[in-house]
């Protein structure tokens, strides 16, 4: 069901001033939604960083772009007053671009952009996703990816600064010419979920993989099934686990079905379905091993490879053209080529080496406590805001 939600978080303020205030927004059309998970807990860290923050978001409901229209009206025509209310200095803007669109035609942004000018506040917005790639899903993704450029080029003429989660990202930004030049910050994503309650399980009979984050067009399906063949050909007794939404019955579900009976494989996979937070944390701990199988490689913008490694299990994933250096560096993952046996060397060494496999959770633990937690992330945003209130 469609909603508003508002919720606030307080800020310790220090003797001589108030706190200053921020009023978070954003809009969700699919439940679980990730970006509305990462806005709520940023929201709360940020009181650690002297910033009381308010979450003003949206739960849309796909329908009719005439009721579209209306609902988000109704939602726009507040907030300018929302934020008054709230005493706000500035607002942070959580922008994932489908979650502004119809069909994928970000027809919503102009609205919401046009609130937040009313409020006459400095916008600091993060950039979450923010524009589909040209190459793919042919004709419908060409559209999607010419309107969402022209939608990114508003967002920016509005922002005092951007947040981003990748140095990639960041890249991409400074180097397109038909964007306005903003300041720009890097803050890596963090894990939604919660701290599993119980240790792993000991393993029993086959061995346990867990893939977190399946669902979405740049999964390389193909190379894990490949795998995973090469590794139960090899006599290892390994069943996979799609961990997460959106599970059964889903076009992704189906897809990885089909693919799995094609290489003979069909009681070999697994489908957990959507779980809450703490039961999928519990899954996530509960594996052998995890995977992370995105085709550009491992990067600091996905919240699954944050969960993975938070999880304290061994994580193993493929290389890719956007890798983040710094994970590959540490080796709190373990990188491989983007190649089945790859791949299944490495599961298969991690399987039969129990003392291995702890020593490379404790790695990725250690590295997501570091490098990917919400504090990192509240410290970033933090100082981004404080500049666009101060400017």
């Amino acid at each position: 069901m469609a909603g508003v939600e508002h919720t606030a978080c307080s800020g310790t303020s220090h003797a001589t001033r108030r706190a200053l205030r921020v009023g978070a927004i954003g809009v969700s059309i699919d439940d679980p939604c990730g970006v509305r998970d990462h806005a709520a807990l940023l929201a709360e860290a940020l009181a650690g960083e002297d910033l009381a923050c308010s979450l003003d978001w949206l739960d849309r409901s796909a329908g009719p772009i005439g009721a579209e229209r209306a609902e988000v009206g109704a939602w726009t025509a507040t907030i300018d007053r929302t934020l008054a209310r709230e005493r706000a200095d500035a607002v942070l803007l959580h922008y994932s671009v489908f979650a502004f669109a119809h069909r994928g035609i970000p027809v919503f942004v102009r609205p919401v952009l046009s609130a937040i000018r009313r409020s006459r506040l400095p916008l600091v917005t993060f950039m979450h996703e923010y524009a589909y790639p040209w190459r793919l899903s042919g004709a419908r993704g060409k559209v999607w990816a010419a309107t969402q450029r022209v939608a990114l080029r508003e967002v920016l003429s509005a922002s005092t600064a951007l947040v981003v989660s990748a140095d990639d990202r960041a890249a991409w930004l400074r180097t397109r010419a038909w964007l306005p030049r903003r300041a720009i910050s890097v803050a890596p994503v963090f894990s939604n979920l919660p701290a599993a309650r119980e240790p792993a399980p000991p393993r029993r009979g086959a061995g346990s993989l867990g893939l977190f984050g399946y669902g979405h067009e740049g999964v390389d399906f193909a190379t894990v099934l490949d795998a995973l063949r090469i590794v139960r050909e090899r006599g290892g007794e390994v069943e996979l686990t799609l961990l997460g939404a959106p599970g059964e019955p889903s076009p992704a579900a189906a897809r990885w079905r089909r693919e799995a009976a094609a290489r003979g494989l069909e009681g070999a996979i697994g489908f957990s379905g959507r779980l809450a937070a703490q039961q999928l944390a519990e899954r996530l701990a509960a594996c052998d091993v995890l995977l992370f199988a995105e085709r550009g490689g491992a990067t600091s913008r996905k919240t699954t490879l944050a969960a993975s490694l938070s999880s304290g299990r061994p994580v193993v994933a493929l290389d890719g053209s956007n890798g983040w250096s710094e994970l590959a560096r540490t080796g709190a993952a373990a990188i491989v080529e983007p190649r089945a046996p790859a791949l299944a060397s490495a599961v298969t060494t991690l399987l039969a080496d129990g003392e291995a496999r702890a020593r490379q959770g404790e790695l990725g633990r250690s590295f997501a406590a570091r490098a990917m937690s919400v504090q990192n992330s509240a410290a970033v945003v933090g100082a981004a805001l404080r500049s666009a209130i101060g400017g």
